[in-house]
């Protein structure tokens, strides 16, 4: 059987049964938060296996096996980064699930007393991301089919988005935690056979050692960058951890557990795989560094898939295959629910003057197909993932975890403050890749620098916050219990005020 026969097969197979069990979850909806955030009634195990496979998406297995290619250990920093991410903010954040938000936009509206400004400013900035990260996960996927399959990458575009599709819309963020559980099966299992494969090809980690540049063995491979190796890799790694910490997806994860206990450990475990996970790319990618050094730089996404054409069975390299494919898809479905949660909580109240969807779920679904068709569109003509995701990050997400962190932490933290760093960080990084995206102080952590002092100035010099954030979280449970509260297939729906009161409500 060739491999692309193989590949073929295992996809409608792959399909088919993640279809299923979005199709199953589909005919279970009770109300809309079993749509939109789960229910919060989800257990310990499966939001592990949930957030283990949105962390290990098409950065990681396209971006980490290509700079692991390239530069080694390297590659091993990305799933390090997103794996210290994911556990640290785990056990700083679990505690917001006791608030029931249903968003992060919730959460930082807590901070800073449910200020508008501050609220529509990271609503809106979030919501566009998410159809930046959907469009890079479609190209991940479409990469990781064209190569294996050699259908023109036009056809793995189209082809990639359907399939996400097909898992998100129907049943929502409940099926996509438990075909996640699945996928986080298959991805790792996939890699274990890689690594395995390698390690026995030519004596161990000694024989991949031998075959590839002394520096690719440097710690994190800092020695084979031609300059600023251990700056380069630094700050990949801060910026990944940042990136966790104002993740849309982790945090609805969270909010979907059954318990702030499970929402904490369901984190930390889940950190703590990925951060294994790492020793699979690295060798994944040195491994084909060995089987092809001369592949040129831009073709280094990749390299991953070189291996598996070359070497494998045509079963294993099925297999295999549908396994990367997994991983991104379920960072893919992560995205698509932040869109769709941040439509209906958010989006549509903001521009109908206050008012929910009659039909939430409905409303959804049209807007999920609507984004699934501009991100198609936009991967049909999008450059390289690695480029994309380096230059996506700081602007979209640096400035939001200083806000996150500062008003975490720090009670004299102002929404003028908040305002300050979220308008002045991505400005800064937009200025540097233009004006100096070569120079030694260019490094997402260093140009976030400017907004925490400007977040920390702003907030000395203005009033102290007035409104607690019980207060204003209590305010947000009452105002979203319009969408909660509602039987799916029912219309009735009561408009809320935009203006967040806390008259008559307790503290949960």
């Amino acid at each position: 059987m060739q491999t692309q026969t193989a590949v073929a097969i295992g996809l409608v197979v792959y399909a088919g049964l993640m279809l299923a069990v979005s199709l199953y979850w589909m005919f279970r909806l009770r109300k809309p938060a079993d749509y939109l955030v789960g229910g919060r009634s989800l257990p310990f195990w499966v939001l592990t296996g949930n957030i283990t496979a949105g962390c290990i998406g098409t950065g990681v297995i396209i971006g980490g096996s290509g700079l692991a290619y390239q530069h080694g250990w390297a590659g091993s920093a990305w799933p390090i980064g997103l794996g210290v991410g994911t556990a640290v903010a785990g056990l700083m954040f679990a505690v917001m699930r006791r608030y029931r938000f249903m968003t992060i936009v919730e959460e930082v509206a807590s901070y800073y007393e449910g200020n508008r400004a501050v609220i529509e400013f990271t609503n809106l900035t979030l919501f566009a991301s998410q159809f930046g990260w959907l469009t890079a996960q479609i190209i991940g996927g479409a990469r990781v089919f064209a190569s294996a399959t050699g259908m023109s990458n036009q056809t793995c575009v189209i082809l990639t988005g359907l399939i996400i599709a097909s898992i998100a819309i129907p049943g929502g963020f409940k099926s996509v935690v438990y075909t996640d559980f699945v996928q986080a099966f298959i991805l790792v299992s996939g890699f274990v056979c890689v690594t395995w494969l390698a390690l026995h090809h030519d004596g161990g980690i000694s024989g991949l050692r031998h075959n590839v540049p002394e520096s690719y063995f440097s710690a994190f491979g800092v020695s084979s960058y031609p300059s600023y190796g251990a700056w380069a890799v630094g700050g990949m790694f801060l910026t990944l951890i940042f990136s966790v910490i104002a993740d849309p997806g982790r945090r609805m994860s969270m909010f979907g557990a059954q318990t702030e206990r499970g929402a904490r450990w369901s984190m930390v475990f889940a950190g703590l795989i990925v951060i294994g996970f790492s020793v699979l790319i690295g060798i994944t990618g040195m491994y084909a560094y060995q089987l092809n050094p001369h592949l040129p730089s831009s073709d280094a996404d990749k390299a991953l898939l070189s291996v598996v054409i070359q070497v494998l069975p045509a079963w294993l390299a099925a297999f295999v295959v549908i396994a990367a494919a997994s991983g991104i898809f379920s960072c893919a479905n992560g995205n698509a629910m932040a869109i769709s949660t941040f439509f209906v909580r958010h989006i549509y109240p903001l521009v109908t003057g206050g008012k929910y969807p009659n039909r939430p779920l409905m409303a959804a679904r049209i807007l999920l197909a609507c984004a699934f068709i501009l991100c198609t569109s936009v991967a049909l003509h999008a450059g390289t993932i690695v480029g994309f995701v380096m230059k996506f990050l700081p602007v979209t997400m640096s400035g939001l975890a200083i806000v996150i962190l500062m008003g975490r932490f720090w009670r004299r933290a102002t929404w003028q403050g908040a305002m300050a760093a979220l308008i002045l960080t991505p400005v800064i990084n937009l200025i540097a890749m233009s004006y100096f995206p070569k120079a030694f102080w260019n490094n997402a952590v260093i140009l976030a620098i400017p907004g925490f002092v400007a977040h920390f100035i702003v907030s000395l010099l203005t009033p102290k916050p007035t409104r607690s954030f019980e207060e204003v979280a209590t305010a947000l449970t009452h105002e979203r219990q319009n969408i909660e509260d509602k039987s799916v297939g029912l219309s009735s729906e009561k408009p809320f005020s935009p203006k967040i009161t806390t008259e008559n409500y307790e503290a949960p």
